[in-house]
């Protein structure tokens, strides 16, 4: 990454972040803004998976759809009208059903992320963040595929991969603050704390102890790929039931079209609470793999000719996402930004409107931008 000092680094290229970087720019704060991110591209949990091989191929691995608990208001709105204006939005009002776990087709379940208005990203949901990004100023450099474990401060400023330094830093994810880090990196400490002393910020001891108190929910998705093939018509979600979940360890399944009839299909696997290392992640992901593809022929029995082309799909592989979920209300949004030790804190774990769900991740970052541009 570019060894250059800046006034902002924003860990995490996800919907909360990019929404933060265009929120900054619309307000005019004029500060640089490095984006390190661990992923090829920007989404975060709303990122693409596309093929060398296929320019055309476009499938959505993480959240199909941006929920929202309620109608967007004030800042909110004008963000989503200008996506949707843009065409870089529209409205989600594609097939849900729900399957019992006899396999039979029931009313989808009453789950948050079904029960107020949903958009889609166009083309895909990675655009979202995209576009977000296009809306930073020139100020904002970015650099994929950089994955931060560790965190370090030199006086009041943060370190940064290559000795640069930053005067504040942002995390849009809560990997490097939460305390599954011990197991998921390997590590006997947790990044921020390492770097920030007990006592130093007690808005940042607070906004810690509340972070540590978040839920580690993790999914197992595959990615699946099915050959061109006349289909009858297709829900676009499948919800499995509480019980059907329990009963095959799956949350939804996911259909997406592709170009000439091919046909894209996502498993949300649940997971098992097998612990998660850098040393048993590899043979997790095969173990995931091959239980989510052998449960698939009996959850596709409600559409014969799709289940019938189920041995001739193609896996694209697994992809594990991690999310902080709140347990009641999030982390207060009084703490989303520490003075004193310049840490500022946005994602769908906030508290507020829609935590949990993309309403929050967005509001997050505009509410983020309002504190660090005053």
């Amino acid at each position: 990454m570019p060894g250059k000092d800046v006034d902002l680094v924003v860990i995490g290229a996800g919907l909360s972040g990019c929404a933060l970087v265009a929120a900054l720019s619309n307000k005019g704060w004029r500060g640089t803004i490095q984006i390190l991110e661990a992923g090829r591209g920007p989404g975060g949990r709303c990122a693409t998976r596309r093929r060398r091989d296929a320019p055309l191929w476009r499938l959505d691995h993480g959240s199909p759809t941006l929920s929202f608990q309620s109608e967007p208001q004030g800042h909110l709105l004008d963000l989503m009208q200008s996506l949707e204006q843009r065409g870089v939005i529209r409205v989600d009002d594609d097939p849900v059903v729900g399957l019992d776990h006899h396999g039979a087709v029931v009313a989808p379940p009453d789950h948050p992320l079904l029960r107020g208005p949903r958009w889609r990203g166009i083309p895909t949901m990675a655009s979202v963040a995209e576009t977000l990004l296009s809306d930073g100023s020139d100020q904002v450099g970015v650099c994929f595929g950089e994955r931060i474990q560790t965190l370090s401060r030199d006086g009041e400023s943060w370190v940064l991969p290559g000795g640069a330094c930053a005067s504040n830093l942002v995390l849009s994810g809560t990997l490097l603050a939460h305390p599954r880090s011990l197991a998921m990196l390997g590590r006997s400490d947790v990044p921020l704390r390492d770097a920030v002393p007990e006592r130093h910020d007690l808005l940042l001891d607070q906004a810690l102890a509340s972070i540590a108190g978040l839920n580690a929910s993790i999914r197992w998705n595959l990615m699946l790929e099915f050959p061109a093939m006349d289909l009858d018509p297709l829900p676009r979600q499948i919800w499995l039931t509480p019980r059907a979940q329990q009963q095959f360890g799956v949350e939804r399944l996911v259909l997406q079209r592709q170009q000439q009839g091919r046909l894209g299909l996502v498993i949300h696997g649940l997971d098992d609470g097998s612990l998660i290392t850098p040393e048993t992640q590899p043979q997790l992901l095969i173990i995931q793999e091959q239980r989510l593809l052998s449960v698939l022929p009996e959850l596709l029995g409600s559409w014969p000719s799709l289940q019938r082309m189920v041995s001739n799909a193609h896996s694209l592989g697994v992809m594990r996402w991690g999310a902080a979920q709140p347990l009641e209300q999030g982390m207060p949004k009084a703490l989303q930004w520490c003075s004193k030790a310049r840490v500022g804190f946005c994602g769908d774990w906030i508290a507020g409107p829609g935590f949990g769900m993309a309403e929050g991740a967005l509001q997050s970052g505009l509410d983020l931008a309002e504190l660090i541009a005053s």
